[in-house]
């Protein structure tokens, strides 16, 4: 089976006046950064996004093509009219080969459809600006091919820049923005700045020269300097599903078939080659993370089984008979739990348990969005509350998402059913269960400590009637009793704890109450609505953005309550002395 990976995306941005004299020395910059990121991330496909205009992107587009890396021609408008932009025969047919050669190729929505873009002027300008803002938001890295010249020019080199900077692009409506809070700091990546002379400007000395600008930072970073915990994340991602993608196949096809039926897969596929991607990532993101988080379940019933019978060794070995094979036993079985604690701990499988199931339930997300006709992307919305080390996911849903600027397939039937249905069904099963687990388990816990209780008094009564003689088997077995039964029961209250049961019912009943009320307003709209009405269209976008916004705030809640509640093996110590 071949593994559906992420892949790391570089943009172009650049002068279209290219120095022919410079060529030579930009082409060693470009390759000199390819040949970095296939070093830094050898897991990881890489593709390039370029929308072929003349000079720098041309230049970057066939240096990536002889580097064997995926080419990818976001064109700002039709095909036939962006042409006319370029004006030899010899500058058509170095486009068409270039176009000929590329994976995908996609015309972005227009701003304005009711707005003539076939003569130059200031909506076709609009165009440019929103290709290179396109190319900006979904790549991890923007070249920029670029003197340093800020002009605040519409759709020049210096306000890509500035957008992938910042965020911001003065022209650009807001629904094409990143969409954050004022306070938030801006995640868009990293600009690789190759300095470039103009046809027309001053020859620059140091033409060639890479240095690196960072969001909201006026420091530039060295290329030898340089890292990204997100793309070393994403290329964890790429080594498991390389690693694990044979032996997962069959739960790949399951969690692929039970998000959409196989019928709209294909017709997507065929429609949007693109959904092929993320629909791979969905269930190759979905398998990894049930993998991981049934060795990370397994060993921690494990290390809590070996901790138990610790205290039962020490409880012998103090009240019963003090052998020191029982001692022996202790330490090995110590040393067992600490291996293993340490082991699970070194391989990440809790963490890549939750990463992964984020990053799911995020495509998740995006899929039906995607389906409903949304082009709003999930990476504006999802994990701000949990930056950090988590910030790759929402790169990776923003890399993979390639066509949230284009007219999606709108599939309003299918969400209902594959979605908001589905998630209600699940919700309302899951919650009660979680609470019924958690019944259960405290009801065993209180019976533990209850039973601990009894034996305390017990042993109590036995000394003072004279029943139970001091220093016999009785009372030494009482003696190991009392240790190991609540010592049990705190060991079951840690895994309890750690499962969050509870919390889980309580999140679950809560999302079963929004989605069964979405579930409620869609199949009416569905149910009398003429499908052709934009009124009507809008207004089920709106409820399924909202929904989708509430489904993702829940899934960050449940990723940051299990990361706060990681196995230690400190929490057990007290137990084992």
């Amino acid at each position: 089976m071949t593994p559906h990976k992420i892949p790391i995306t570089i943009g172009i941005t650049g002068h279209r006046d290219l120095r022919a004299e410079d060529k030579e020395i930009l082409s060693k910059s470009v390759r000199k950064i390819f040949h970095l990121l296939h070093q830094s991330y050898p897991d990881s496909p890489l593709q390039l996004f370029s929308p072929l205009a003349e000079g720098a992107d041309r230049l970057v587009a066939t240096i990536a093509l002889e580097e064997n890396i995926q080419l990818l021609v976001p064109l700002p408008m039709a095909k036939e009219l962006y042409q006319t932009d370029f004006q030899t025969p010899e500058s058509k047919k170095e486009f068409t080969e270039l176009l000929n050669q590329a994976t995908q190729v996609f015309e972005l929505s227009v701003l304005e459809p009711d707005k003539d873009i076939s003569e130059h002027g200031k909506d076709r300008t609009r165009q440019y600006a929103l290709a290179g803002a396109y190319v900006a938001h979904h790549s991890h890295i923007l070249l920029a091919l670029w003197d340093g010249i800020e002009l605040n020019k519409t759709a020049g080199t210096s306000e890509v820049v500035q957008f992938k900077l910042t965020g911001d692009m003065k022209d650009l409506p807001e629904r094409y923005k990143p969409q954050h809070g004022p306070l938030d700091i801006s995640d868009t990546g990293p600009v690789f700045h190759i300095i470039t002379s103009r046809l027309e400007g001053k020859p620059l000395d140091t033409a060639g020269e890479i240095r690196i600008l960072l969001p909201n930072s006026e420091q530039t970073v060295e290329l030898k300097d340089w890292q990204s915990i997100e793309l070393e994340a994403i290329n964890r991602f790429n080594q498991d599903s390389e690693t694990y993608s044979h032996k997962l196949e069959k739960s790949i096809k399951n969690g692929q078939s039970h998000l959409l039926s196989e019928r709209l897969s294909q017709k997507l596929f065929d429609l949007s080659p693109a959904f092929q991607t993320m629909l791979g990532v969905y269930s190759t993101a979905n398998a990894l993370a049930r993998h991981f988080q049934s060795r990370s379940q397994l060993f921690t019933k494990l290390v809590l089984i070996l901790a138990s019978s610790m205290v039962a060794c020490y409880g012998w070995y103090t009240s019963i008979d003090s052998n020191l094979m029982t001692l022996v036993s202790y330490l090995v079985l110590f040393i067992a739990a600490a291996g293993i604690f340490h082991f699970v701990k070194s391989q990440h499988y809790n963490n890549k348990s939750l990463d992964y199931r984020a990053l799911a339930e995020g495509l998740r997300v995006q899929i039906f969005w995607h389906l409903g006709g949304l082009i709003n992307s999930v990476a504006d919305h999802y994990l701000r509350k949990q930056r950090g080390e988590l910030v790759w996911i929402r790169s990776a849903i923003r890399a993979v998402n390639l066509y949230d600027w284009v007219e999606n397939v709108d599939s309003i039937d299918s969400v209902y059913s594959h979605w908001v249905e589905h998630q209600y069904n699940w919700f309302s099963k899951n919650a009660p269960k979680n609470y019924l687990h958690a019944k259960k388990m405290r009801f065993l816990i209180n019976k533990l400590f209850l039973l601990g209780g009894i034996l305390v008094i017990v042993m109590l009564l036995g000394q003072f009637t004279g029943i139970l003689q001091s220093g016999s088997i009785w009372q030494q077995t009482l003696i190991l009793l009392i240790a190991l039964i609540p010592a049990t029961g705190a060991l079951l209250h840690h895994y309890t704890e750690k499962m969050a049961f509870e919390e889980h019912a309580k999140q679950y009943e809560r999302m079963a109450v929004i989605f069964a009320r979405a579930n409620k307003a869609l199949k009416e709209i569905i149910d009398k609505s003429n499908k052709a009405d934009p009124e009507l269209n809008y207004k089920v976008q709106k409820r399924l953005l909202e929904l989708g916004k509430e489904a993702l705030e829940e899934n960050g809640d449940w990723v940051l309550l299990h990361r706060k509640k990681p196995l230690e093996l400190s929490d057990n110590k007290d137990m084992f002395i």
